[in-house]
């Protein structure tokens, strides 16, 4: 392990995880370069790095990196710190932080199920063949909502050993 003022250099199955990592992200609609970023925090020792730190493993320009971890903070994936006597902010994986996030997000599936029901509500039969495409994503909507929240919970107990 090497100390906070002395980070690793990534290793090639490393740089090999964050690009995988940033492809993946990207495909759900997230920029590259974000997806890098928070794959090197996922897997750069130490756990905490400054911006300078993530620019030299990512090989990235600064503009770049400011504008991935700008976004992983206003996600909430990041945490952004200080450390007492230093000028440097340091940036890290927020512990725990996809059931959180997982958690808050499900209330959208209550505004997405009443969207939906006042699209039903525009069909003269709501059951009929017309009303197909917007009773399926209603019925995945308002099943969400409700096995969501379970769904998480089950996680918690799991990974908790409860």
């Amino acid at each position: 392990m090497t100390s906070a003022a002395e980070p690793s250099n990534p290793t090639d199955e490393q740089l090999a995880f964050v690009e995988d990592f940033a492809l993946v992200l990207e495909r759900m609609g997230l920029v590259r370069m974000v997806g890098r970023a928070a794959g090197w925090l996922l897997v750069c020792d130490p756990p905490q790095q400054t911006f300078n730190q993530i620019a030299a493993a990512l090989q990235a320009s600064k503009g770049s990196i400011s504008s991935a971890l700008k976004t992983l903070t206003t996600m909430r994936w990041v945490d952004k710190t200080t450390r007492p006597g230093e000028r440097r902010d340091y940036y890290a994986i927020r512990p725990g932080i996809l059931p959180e996030l997982t958690r808050q997000q499900s209330g959208m599936y209550e505004n997405l199920t009443e969207m939906t029901a006042r699209g039903l509500a525009l069909f003269d039969d709501p059951h009929g063949e017309e009303a197909a495409r917007v009773r399926d994503m209603h019925e995945f909507f308002v099943w969400m909502g409700k096995e969501l929240p379970a769904l998480i919970d089950r996680w918690y107990a799991e990974r908790d050993g409860k």
